[in-house]
């Protein structure tokens, strides 16, 4: 978390050149994942009807055992998307260090669908136009939340706080998702793509009592958590009750000195049919801005960013 000035927010606000370290918030100038049975000869076998296995948990989700030729199949697009030129099969297993045997038959089933082309003259792969399925449906969903947008800016001027969007991307972890900056003389400034401890902050405080988490897996994660105002684990379930009751959350200097944080929940309801992924809307501050009452009008401010959200959650 950086604060900035007015200035070099507009520039970006990427990394500060020069600062210090303020109750863990750098404070300074910016610039700008065995045999197959044999089978019998003549007519394949009719299908046997499987039953379909029950519904997996977020946590199963994110702590199951990765398939590697899924992971391979990765690697090979994200290296054929950043080659200039088309590249050999031996080039591919070199640079990825991967059976030769394992790429021929990923790179040829990538062929199949489309997301490789392969050149056999040259003997030579590329990235394929299969790719823009994927990239027109990532396109979508990142219009989708572009939409808020102008939400949170005008919030974020109105109230001269730092609107942020963030997603539970794993069973312990959010991702920052979009932000907005006040216009005040100095300013919060977080960085889109950073990565935080989902129990941590006011977004937490709203998101863990909706993200489905055993008591113990609770406890590990607040075991592992980092504040510059530690507070207990049965402190924090308190106020995480606090914040499901009248529907935000608040953090106030826990997280980080001199700042105070505001999160109201977004989808991700588990008692709410079809509640979409877990997120939440923060509105941060100076601790010195923050009192109940200003508190209360900007949860209220922060529920239209949750409205507008509504019609694509099913789509995020």
């Amino acid at each position: 978390m950086n604060v900035c000035l007015p200035a070099q927010a507009d520039a970006g606000c990427a990394e500060a050149e020069q600062g210090w370290n303020w109750g863990g918030v750098f404070v300074g100038l910016a610039k700008s994942p065995g045999a197959k049975p044999a089978r019998p000869r003549g007519r394949p076998p009719k299908t046997v009807p499987v039953e379909a296995p029950g519904e997996t948990s977020a946590q199963e989700m994110d702590t199951g055992k990765p398939v590697g030729a899924v992971l391979n199949g990765l690697k090979i697009l994200r290296f054929l998307s950043r080659s200039a030129t088309p590249v050999s099969l031996t080039q591919i297993v070199q640079e990825l260090d991967i059976n030769t045997s394992t790429g021929f038959n990923i790179l040829r089933t990538l062929v199949q669908e489309d997301y490789v082309r392969f050149d056999p003259q040259g003997k030579v792969y590329s990235i394929g136009l299969g790719v823009m399925e994927l990239v027109r449906g990532a396109a979508t969903v990142a219009g989708d939340i572009n939409a808020v947008r102008p939400v949170m800016d005008r919030i974020a001027r109105e109230h001269n706080v730092t609107v942020t969007l963030w997603r539970r991307i794993t069973t312990d972890r959010m991702v920052l998702l979009l932000e907005a900056l006040g216009t005040g003389h100095m300013r919060i400034k977080m960085s889109v793509g950073q990565r935080l401890p989902l129990m941590i902050g006011a977004a937490g405080r709203v998101m863990v009592g909706r993200a489905g988490l055993s008591q113990d897996e609770m406890r590990r994660q607040f075991a592992s958590l980092r504040w510059d105002h530690p507070l207990s684990f049965e402190e924090f379930m308190a106020q995480v009750e606090e914040a499901a009751e009248r529907g935000w959350g608040l953090d106030y200097e826990n997280y980080a000195l001199g700042t105070a944080s505001i999160a109201v929940p977004v989808g991700g309801d588990r008692g709410a049919e079809g509640g979409g992924p877990l997120m939440a809307v923060t509105a941060t501050m100076f601790a010195s801005q923050c009192n109940p009452e200003r508190a209360a009008r900007i949860a209220a401010a922060l529920d239209e960013v949750t409205r507008a959200l509504a019609p694509a959650l099913p789509h995020l």
